[in-house]
């Protein structure tokens, strides 16, 4: 009898979810370490894109994929350079009701002005986690860290951002038979 009950929880709820799709963004501010010696940053990060996957709207809870653009913009107080990231981001989320875990992978170019520019790129990988207070509002802790290519120098780069992140859902139309 246990056995029975546990396969039957332990499937997924299909029931639920269904095909859905929409928007996010997110807006946060920050700080972390970077560069060749590794120094102190502040900075903040946006991030829009698409989302799509089995969900359930009512509960806020599924799985998705997305991809999207995310923009970090630093500053190394020591030493005046500000560094400006757009990058092309994919994740990978899941909702459970109030929580939300999203890990992603980022990568682009990477434009440093500290007197002159210098142009490199940068890949980062890290984990979104949102605590939703609304529906469709929440706020928003990003952990990232990867590596930064510029001038034939490889130099570590993390971080830590809070902020806010809307996401909301809206059912796909059927596909026509």
């Amino acid at each position: 009898m246990l056995p029975l009950l546990l396969a039957l929880l332990s499937a997924p709820a299909h029931a639920l979810t269904q095909k859905q799709a929409g928007p996010y963004i997110e807006l946060g501010a920050g700080g972390g370490g970077g560069g060749t010696p590794v120094g102190g940053r502040v900075g903040g990060h946006l991030s829009v894109g698409l989302w799509r996957g089995t969900y359930d709207d009512a509960y806020s809870f599924g799985r998705y994929w997305s991809v999207g653009l995310a923009n970090r913009v630093d500053l190394a107080p020591s030493t005046g350079a500000l560094s400006v990231a757009p990058m092309l981001e994919v994740r990978r989320g899941l909702d459970v009701f109030v929580a939300n875990t999203s890990p992603f992978l980022a990568g682009g170019p990477l434009l440093v002005l500290d007197g002159g520019t210098a142009v490199g790129g940068t890949a980062r990988g890290g984990l979104s986690v949102k605590w939703r207070r609304h529906r469709f509002w929440g706020i928003t802790f990003r952990f990232e860290g990867g590596a930064d290519f510029v001038a034939d120098t490889v130099a570590p780069t993390f971080g830590l951002y809070v902020g806010g992140g809307f996401g909301r859902p809206a059912r796909e139309m059927p596909k026509l038979k």
